[in-house]
């Protein structure tokens, strides 16, 4: 039988919980697959008396404890702590482990800036918005002032946020501030989409008016929202709402509630996921 890895320690009562990634962990094996597809984002909170007592407490890795828990207090870098992890535990080849140091010990050298876009790029790409925005809220008191294109994907990135949160007019604001600071076609883009959803008709004309050079722009972005409803209507969440509204139509109350709850609750666990600090 191939890829079979014998299990060092106890598999855990209680996990040791991830607050930035949002993930419990219960045994040894556990941790060090969390720490090889997480190496870009492992800084020196790794290096825990917390994690220390778990590993020896729930793992019952007395001798790896004892040795990490000398680590803890000598304050040593986390690339000797994950690599002295990995090697113990016997998951992974002395290449890999190598490979693993090198990336840890590059990492050290990131600026504080370097590292919170990495850990706020991690979160967007997760799901996690809320948490994302407000690592990127941060960054902008640290990106300096004349690092344009810093800064213009940082709002960016904050106003893309806020249109998947239907908060348009705060989008708006902080696409334009992005256009300013490095004014591409996307940006323009997506500048006239979130004021096509912030503003009335009538206000949404005199932007049209105010702005004549952008004609095409606003021709793309009409396009653009005509073949997204077109796959709002094809999609599974429009075919799910409308069987809701026909259930209620028909008087299949009882029914109606139990898949409109169902719904609810899916829904709320979403929003605990993406604003789970």
């Amino acid at each position: 039988m191939n890829n079979v890895c014998l299990c060092t320690g106890n598999y855990a009562k209680n996990p040791f919980y991830l607050k930035f990634s949002d993930i419990s962990l219960y045994s040894i094996e556990e941790l060090c697959y969390y720490f090889m597809e997480r190496v870009h984002l492992l800084d020196d909170s790794v290096v825990s008396e917390e994690l220390v007592n778990w590993i020896r407490q729930e793992c019952g890795l007395t001798e790896l404890a004892d040795e990490l828990d000398v680590y803890v207090r000598k304050h040593v870098s986390v690339a000797a702590f994950v690599s002295t992890i990995l090697e113990r535990t016997g998951m992974y080849d002395s290449s890999t482990i190598k490979q693993v140091d090198r990336i840890l010990k590059e990492q050290s050298s990131l600026t504080i800036i370097e590292k919170y876009r990495k850990r706020a790029e991690y979160l967007y790409q997760q799901g996690r918005f809320r948490q994302a925005l407000a690592i990127y809220r941060e960054l902008v008191e640290y990106i300096p002032s004349r690092d344009n294109t810093g800064r213009a994907l940082l709002y960016y990135n904050m106003a893309s946020i806020y249109a998947m949160d239907f908060a348009y007019r705060q989008a708006a604001d902080l696409y334009y501030e992005a256009y300013l600071l490095h004014p591409d076609k996307q940006t323009r883009y997506a500048y006239i989409l979130a004021n096509r959803k912030a503003l009335t008709d009538y206000a949404y004309g005199a932007f049209k008016r105010d702005n004549p050079d952008w004609e095409e722009d606003f021709l793309a972005v009409e396009q653009l929202c005509a073949q997204t409803d077109q796959k709002w209507f094809a999609s599974r969440e429009k075919k799910l709402m409308t069987e809701l509204e026909e259930l209620k139509a028909s008087g299949q109350m009882e029914l109606y509630h139990q898949q409109s709850q169902a719904l609810i609750r899916q829904l709320k666990k979403d929003y605990k996921r993406q604003t789970m600090s």
